[in-house]
């Protein structure tokens, strides 16, 4: 049995009666546009510069009578980009070689705005290439690591340590408007024996400093190429980003007094700063729950130029209702790079997807046409056009599996049902790559991840060959790198991660 969704005969008459009315749609559009073109609306823009990261475009006035307050400027259909009292203007920070679509509305001080109909430019130049040496980072997380037996010394007796070229610690608080310790006893106190230590050697109970911080420092003296990052926030932390961005002044020096702290100065090489982006619809001041510049402006001027910060940004609701409309373009001027979460589109854990089986990370929506901008290539092709340079994106890859239990195939739409999220060692629905990759494997791909059904059980996760394919589009994308999202979900030999570098070599 195919483990893509069944399209059965009511789901193909639906599709052909939406692309019928979708055409009907454009077809009335374009004659309205067309009759009301002489008037109240202005003329199509037309490119008269074009640079590799710049368009300027002309439009003609309405010849309606009335008063034109201003007009703005609208990019791909939707986003509102500037206004002026002309009828030029330019459009900065683009992406070369990348197509836009621009469109002038007239605002008037009687009546309704009006557009004028969009018009397409292609910028100049090519398609920047990835960074000579790409980021290949993962994420050690104080939570779960320990209980599961995952230590940070298996980096090293798996390999990982020397194939990783930054690591990331996770994670501390956003408390009180602070930079403060996730799991004081887990980071400073726990004691590793000599067998499960990096160094082999045993910690005593008078040493100033234990823990995972401690591991970290053999790791670093063994692998003092590797650049390790502290980050803050996460998911299940305490993360008071209002509180910070009250003070970001004083939330930055909060951090870098922590990572200056005596007991482990000079162990972590910069910040990491994990936002949960929520969603915002239009009406978001550029005050409002999405702003980061203020704070990345003071966590990058306390921690000097030397030092690192990257922002591991994920989406809560449609990408156009939360990254679209932050500052992510503005903040990127201070930061090295974001970290996107380009994985957990569809769980089980979500209300709508509990009973509706689907890829947790697929690279692009070819897997249905029905569920159209939840994808890795959506993500990217969004945050670039809103003008942060593809370099600056790190895109992430699931070492954990999302999966549904009750699985059967409902017999008049085709789709694959579930009663609900299956049994997983990390929580209901969600387990690591080593654990289900050997008793649920792969039966096929859908979106260009994988999915595996196996008896009544589906599960959907990223394997070396579908990791194979999204660095490859990361390579033609000129992205910054990949993460995995967490170390500990990745095979003994570190199999996902060895995928991840091979494929990312030059």
């Amino acid at each position: 049995m195919s483990h893509r969704p069944v399209r059965g005969p009511l789901r193909r008459i639906a599709a052909v009666l939406t692309g019928l009315a979708v055409l009907l749609g454009l077809m009335t559009g374009l004659a309205g546009a067309a009759r009301a073109g002489d008037s109240s609306h202005p003329g199509a823009p037309v490119a008269v510069e074009i640079t590799d990261t710049t368009v300027t475009v002309r439009w003609t006035a309405p010849t309606a009578p009335g008063e034109i307050l201003h007009y703005q400027v609208v990019k791909n259909g939707g986003t509102v980009i500037g206004t002026t009292t002309g009828t030029t203007f330019t459009a900065t920070g683009l992406v070369p070689n990348r197509e836009y679509s621009f469109a002038a509305v007239a605002v008037p001080r009687v009546g309704h705005p009006a557009s004028s109909v969009h018009t397409r430019v292609r910028t100049t130049g090519t398609t920047p290439p990835m960074p000579a040496e790409p980021v290949v980072m993962g994420v050690f997380t104080e939570k779960g690591s320990h209980e599961r037996g995952f230590r940070v010394k298996d980096l090293v007796t798996g390999g990982s340590a020397a194939e990783l070229t930054h690591l990331t610690y996770g994670y501390g608080t956003v408390d009180g408007g602070q930079c403060r310790i996730g799991d004081a006893h887990a980071a400073l106190e726990r004691s590793f024996t000599a067998a499960n230590s990096v160094s082999g050697r045993a910690d005593t109970a008078d040493q100033p400093l234990r823990g995972y911080l401690n591991q970290l420092r053999e790791l670093k003296a063994r692998e003092p190429r590797l650049k390790l990052l502290w980050s803050f926030g996460g998911p299940g932390q305490n993360t008071d980003w209002t509180a910070a961005r009250q003070n970001p002044a004083a939330f930055a020096a909060s951090c870098a007094r922590l990572l200056d702290d005596p007991r482990w100065a000079g162990l972590f090489d910069g910040i990491d700063l994990a936002v949960e982006f929520a969603q915002c619809n239009r009406t978001c001041s550029p005050g409002g729950p999405t702003t980061i510049t203020p704070l990345v402006r003071e966590v990058g001027n306390a921690l000097g130029g030397d030092r690192l910060l990257t922002v591991t940004i994920g989406r809560q609701g449609a990408a156009e209702d939360s990254y679209l409309m932050s500052d992510l373009a503005g903040a990127a001027a201070h930061v090295d790079w974001y970290n996107v979460k380009t994985f957990d589109y569809y769980r089980p854990l979500d209300d709508r997807w509990s009973h509706k089986p689907a890829p947790g990370a697929p690279l692009d929506s070819s897997w249905d046409i029905w569920e159209w901008g939840s994808d890795v290539h959506f993500d990217m092709w969004s945050l670039t056009e809103e003008g942060v340079h593809p370099n600056k994106l790190v895109a992430g890859v699931p070492t954990h599996a999302w999966g549904w239990q009750g699985v059967t195939v409902d017999p008049w739409s085709g789709w694959l049902r579930a009663t609900g999220p299956a049994s997983g060692a990390s929580g209901p629905g969600v387990d690591d790559y080593r654990n289900i990759r050997p008793r649920c494997a792969p039966t096929g791909e859908l979106g260009r991840t994988a999915v595996a059904h196996c008896g009544s059980e589906y599960w959907t996760y990223d394997t070396a060959a579908t990791i194979t394919g999204k660095a490859a589009y990361m390579k033609e994308n000129g992205m910054g790198g990949a993460f995995l999202s967490n170390l500990r979900g990745d095979t003994a030999g570190g199999e996902l991660l060895t995928a991840l570098t091979s494929a990312l070599a030059p």
